[in-house]
Protein backbone atom coordinates (compact mmCIF):
# COMPACT_ATOMS: atom_id res chain seq x y z
CA UNK A 1 0.00 0.00 0.00
CA UNK A 2 2.32 2.50 -1.33
CA UNK A 3 0.08 5.57 -1.22
CA UNK A 4 -0.93 5.32 2.28
CA UNK A 5 2.90 5.40 2.88
CA UNK A 6 2.30 8.98 1.31
CA UNK A 7 -0.65 9.99 3.93
CA UNK A 8 1.25 8.39 6.76
CA UNK A 9 4.25 11.03 5.83
CA UNK A 10 1.94 13.70 5.65
CA UNK A 11 0.00 13.33 9.32
CA UNK A 12 3.53 12.72 10.66
CA UNK A 13 4.99 16.05 8.92
CA UNK A 14 7.40 14.62 6.80
CA UNK A 15 5.52 15.78 3.76
CA UNK A 16 3.29 18.41 2.46
CA UNK A 17 -0.50 17.95 1.41
CA UNK A 18 -0.46 16.18 -1.76
CA UNK A 19 -2.83 14.44 -4.22
CA UNK A 20 -4.00 11.43 -2.69
CA UNK A 21 -5.30 7.87 -5.01
CA UNK A 22 -8.78 7.22 -5.03
CA UNK A 23 -7.90 4.01 -4.26
CA UNK A 24 -6.46 4.78 -1.06
CA UNK A 25 -9.69 7.35 0.61
CA UNK A 26 -12.30 4.37 -0.84
CA UNK A 27 -10.03 1.56 0.66
CA UNK A 28 -9.43 3.78 4.28
CA UNK A 29 -13.49 4.68 4.04
CA UNK A 30 -14.69 1.21 3.20
CA UNK A 31 -15.54 2.37 -0.40
CA UNK A 32 -17.44 5.40 1.27
CA UNK A 33 -19.71 3.24 3.66
CA UNK A 34 -22.38 4.61 5.30
CA UNK A 35 -21.01 2.59 8.50
CA UNK A 36 -18.36 5.24 7.97
CA UNK A 37 -20.43 8.60 7.39
CA UNK A 38 -19.71 11.12 9.82
CA UNK A 39 -21.33 13.96 8.29
CA UNK A 40 -22.83 15.66 5.37
CA UNK A 41 -23.80 19.46 4.55
CA UNK A 42 -24.78 20.94 0.58
CA UNK A 43 -21.35 20.55 -0.75
CA UNK A 44 -20.38 17.00 0.34
CA UNK A 45 -20.35 13.78 2.87
CA UNK A 46 -17.88 13.48 5.24
CA UNK A 47 -16.78 10.16 6.01
CA UNK A 48 -14.36 8.57 8.69
CA UNK A 49 -11.15 7.20 7.10
CA UNK A 50 -8.72 4.43 8.94
CA UNK A 51 -5.57 4.28 8.13
CA UNK A 52 -3.54 1.94 10.76
CA UNK A 53 -4.80 3.01 13.97
CA UNK A 54 -4.58 6.79 12.54
CA UNK A 55 -8.32 8.52 11.51
CA UNK A 56 -8.39 11.09 9.21
CA UNK A 57 -11.82 13.14 7.68
CA UNK A 58 -12.34 12.77 4.23
CA UNK A 59 -15.05 14.62 2.38
CA UNK A 60 -16.60 13.65 -0.74
CA UNK A 61 -18.01 16.56 -2.72
CA UNK A 62 -20.96 16.67 -4.88
CA UNK A 63 -19.99 17.87 -8.33
CA UNK A 64 -22.67 19.58 -9.83
CA UNK A 65 -24.09 23.55 -11.06
CA UNK A 66 -25.64 24.04 -7.93
CA UNK A 67 -22.73 22.66 -5.88
CA UNK A 68 -19.16 23.20 -7.07
CA UNK A 69 -17.10 22.93 -10.37
CA UNK A 70 -13.71 22.11 -11.27
CA UNK A 71 -12.49 25.70 -11.10
CA UNK A 72 -13.95 26.17 -7.70
CA UNK A 73 -12.81 23.18 -6.21
CA UNK A 74 -8.35 23.71 -7.33
CA UNK A 75 -9.56 27.50 -5.51
CA UNK A 76 -10.24 25.62 -2.20
CA UNK A 77 -7.22 23.67 -2.84
CA UNK A 78 -4.72 26.61 -3.50
CA UNK A 79 -6.36 28.07 -0.43
CA UNK A 80 -5.83 25.15 1.78
CA UNK A 81 -2.21 24.51 0.34
CA UNK A 82 -1.26 27.90 1.86
CA UNK A 83 -2.71 27.28 5.31
CA UNK A 84 -1.77 23.75 6.30
CA UNK A 85 -0.34 24.96 9.72
CA UNK A 86 -2.94 27.31 11.42
CA UNK A 87 -3.83 27.02 14.59
CA UNK A 88 -7.41 27.81 14.07
CA UNK A 89 -7.93 25.99 10.94
CA UNK A 90 -8.10 21.63 11.02
CA UNK A 91 -4.91 20.11 9.33
CA UNK A 92 -5.53 19.56 5.72
CA UNK A 93 -4.20 16.41 4.47
CA UNK A 94 -4.40 16.48 1.30
CA UNK A 95 -7.08 16.37 -2.23
CA UNK A 96 -7.99 13.68 -4.90
CA UNK A 97 -9.13 15.21 -8.38
CA UNK A 98 -10.34 11.64 -10.34
CA UNK A 99 -12.09 11.75 -13.43
CA UNK A 100 -12.56 7.88 -14.80
CA UNK A 101 -15.61 6.17 -17.23
CA UNK A 102 -18.13 3.98 -16.12
CA UNK A 103 -20.85 1.92 -17.65
CA UNK A 104 -23.94 2.83 -16.11
CA UNK A 105 -27.51 2.35 -16.88
CA UNK A 106 -29.51 4.80 -18.16
CA UNK A 107 -32.66 6.13 -15.92
CA UNK A 108 -35.95 4.03 -17.24
CA UNK A 109 -33.61 1.53 -19.48
CA UNK A 110 -31.72 -1.34 -20.06
CA UNK A 111 -29.28 0.22 -22.20
CA UNK A 112 -25.42 1.18 -20.84
CA UNK A 113 -24.39 4.25 -21.48
CA UNK A 114 -20.42 5.38 -20.77
CA UNK A 115 -20.64 8.03 -18.13
CA UNK A 116 -17.81 10.11 -17.31
CA UNK A 117 -17.42 10.14 -13.17
CA UNK A 118 -15.85 13.37 -11.44
CA UNK A 119 -14.82 12.55 -7.94
CA UNK A 120 -13.64 15.47 -5.94
CA UNK A 121 -12.48 14.80 -2.23
CA UNK A 122 -10.29 16.68 0.47
CA UNK A 123 -8.92 14.71 3.44
CA UNK A 124 -8.11 16.63 7.02
CA UNK A 125 -6.82 15.09 10.25
CA UNK A 126 -9.98 14.09 11.85
CA UNK A 127 -10.93 16.25 14.98
CA UNK A 128 -13.24 14.35 17.53
CA UNK A 129 -14.80 16.97 19.27
CA UNK A 130 -18.13 17.31 17.63
CA UNK A 131 -19.99 18.92 14.72
CA UNK A 132 -18.09 22.69 14.04
CA UNK A 133 -21.77 23.66 13.52
CA UNK A 134 -22.31 23.26 17.28
CA UNK A 135 -19.43 25.17 18.54
CA UNK A 136 -20.18 28.29 16.01
CA UNK A 137 -24.30 27.90 17.17
CA UNK A 138 -23.15 28.00 21.09
CA UNK A 139 -24.92 24.57 21.51
CA UNK A 140 -21.76 23.13 23.01
CA UNK A 141 -21.35 25.53 26.12
CA UNK A 142 -25.52 24.97 26.63
CA UNK A 143 -24.84 21.55 26.94
CA UNK A 144 -21.50 21.78 29.09
CA UNK A 145 -23.49 24.36 31.40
Amino acid sequence: MGDGIVLERILSGSEKPTNLALALLQEITENFSEMRKIGEGGFGVVYKGVLHSRIVAVKRIIMSEHTINDRLFDREVKSLMKIISHRNVVRFLGFCSNTHREAIKEAGSTELVMAQIRERLLCFEYISNGSLDKHITGDTVLQNT
